[in-house]
């Protein structure tokens, strides 16, 4: 009641809230207030239709409230006219510059195995099944403060010994959850009480099975990100996963160090790993290994 009387005030309609700004990082509270608003599926009384949080929803959407203030209060646009459109979901940060990533591999010659993987997906589900840990780095960066597949270092979910390891990796203490992206169509098998679609990891969903050790919390719940076949080759990634494990669902967490921001340039991909005890790292396809010393080989 004390949303609706919010909306009502601000002069906004009650029949649907929108959550921004920092607290809507916090997901257990946007599970409880869906789950307040509507219940079972149906409206309780007094409550609202849905709740929407936008990808952007930290300071990175002072942008966006820029340009949605330009548009109706400076250029007068009539509000409900539908703006132009826009690349799907969050991937709408800086995009792959080819030559920066063949400079910094020419550069790092003699320390790097780069191969051309015919299926790159399909290469990067084989080492996740055989409990490789890979940097993936595809297309545009995403806007907003999660990795959602497009900078993301990701490992397999059924080993709880993951959780450890790729918090050293990332030189974070080991306490520190982390969070899977999970195929949509297995939402309902795998998990119950978040939003799906909910493809911007901002709620939580309580896990219905065990298999998934790494990513689930001490209480069952999990801050899932659905990934849905307009996602792109991060799509063809864990539905290959899928088929090499049989698990829907992969260990999906920030490409980036201690006090860095996420990884965005070609550049920043390869120096990041050739420092880091990461596995593998694809970057638009490219497969980037280290290159074992002579006493290992």
């Amino acid at each position: 009641q004390s949303l609706q009387g919010a909306c009502e005030n601000s002069g906004l309609s009650p029949e649907a809230l929108v959550s921004t700004g920092g607290a809507a990082l916090n997901c257990p509270a946007n599970t409880r207030i869906l789950a307040t608003g509507l219940t079972n599926g149906s409206r309780a009384k007094g409550s609202f239709a849905g709740l929407f949080v936008p990808p952007g929803c930290d300071d990175s959407g002072l942008a966006i409230g820029a340009a949605q203030a330009l548009r109706y209060a400076v250029l007068r646009t009539p509000r409900g006219t539908p703006p132009r459109p826009a690349s799907h979901r969050a991937y709408l940060g800086l995009g792959t510059c080819r030559s920066e990533l063949d400079e910094i591999l020419q550069q790092h010659r003699d320390e790097l195995v780069v191969e051309h993987p015919e299926d790159p997906a399909r290469e990067a589900a084989r080492l996740l099944a055989g409990d490789r840990i890979i940097a993936w780095f595809e297309g545009r960066s995403e806007i907003g403060p999660r990795a959602l597949g497009h900078r993301s270092i990701l490992a397999h979910p059924g080993h709880g010994t993951n959780w450890r390891r790729v918090n050293q990796i990332k030189e974070r203490e080991a306490w520190r959850p982390l969070a899977p992206s999970i195929l949509i169509e297995a939402c309902e098998e795998w998990c119950e009480g978040a939003p799906i679609p909910s493809p911007y990891m901002l709620f939580n969903a309580r896990m219905r099975r065990p298999d998934a050790p790494a990513i689930t919390h001490v209480d069952d719940s999990a801050r899932i990100q659905t990934v849905a076949p307009e996602d792109g080759n991060y799509y063809r990634l864990l539905t290959e996963f899928h088929a090499s494990s049989g698990l829907p669902l992969l260990l999906n967490t920030s490409f980036n160090g201690p006090a860095m921001p996420i990884i965005e340039r070609p550049a920043e991909a390869v120096r990041f790993f050739l420092d880091s005890t990461l596995d593998h790292l694809f970057v638009d396809g490219v497969k980037i290994s280290h290159r074992p010393s002579e006493a290992e080989s």
